[in-house]
């Protein structure tokens, strides 16, 4: 099948998975599906929008829209992404790709809770205990009578 469109140009080594593009296309050409620990990113071959608000939002620059042409294929770009479990309790985190590029732009210090713990490996649900056990923790410290 072949389309009208702009040609959405996706370059795989740049991209990493972390769902911007596909949170800001108004068309929906670009969908997302988490399985297991998977994540498989699927780009539509043409938009007929007259925005680069994917490319826009790309952290790495890996998406491009071409000048408007017939006749491109249909077939568009499907990208595979494994999930980083989860160092706590094995759900799904993030992209591998995408966690490596979180830490290459995150100062270390930034990276560590106060016990030295990598947020990053942790899922939101994780995260969220860790740190109200913390909170708990403090709290009944600065409680103690003296």
């Amino acid at each position: 099948m072949v389309q009208n469109g702009r040609p959405v140009r996706v370059n795989a080594g740049q991209c990493i998975g972390c769902r911007a593009c596909a949170s800001v296309c108004p068309a929906g050409l670009i969908t997302l599906s988490d399985t297991d620990h998977q994540r498989i990113v699927w780009f539509a071959a043409t938009c007929a929008e007259d925005c680069e608000r994917c490319a826009m939002a790309c952290p790495t620059g890996a998406i491009s829209l071409g000048e408007p042409a017939p006749g491109v294929s249909a077939e568009g770009t499907r990208l595979e992404f494994r999930l980083q479990p989860c160092r706590a309790c094995g759900c799904p985190v993030a992209t591998v790709e995408m966690l490596a590029r979180l830490r290459s732009v995150i100062p270390t210090a930034i990276q560590l809770d106060r016990e030295n713990n990598a947020w990053l490996d942790l899922c939101p649900s994780c995260r969220q205990q860790m740190e109200a056990r913390r909170i708990a923790q403090e709290g009944l410290v600065s409680r103690r009578p003296r």
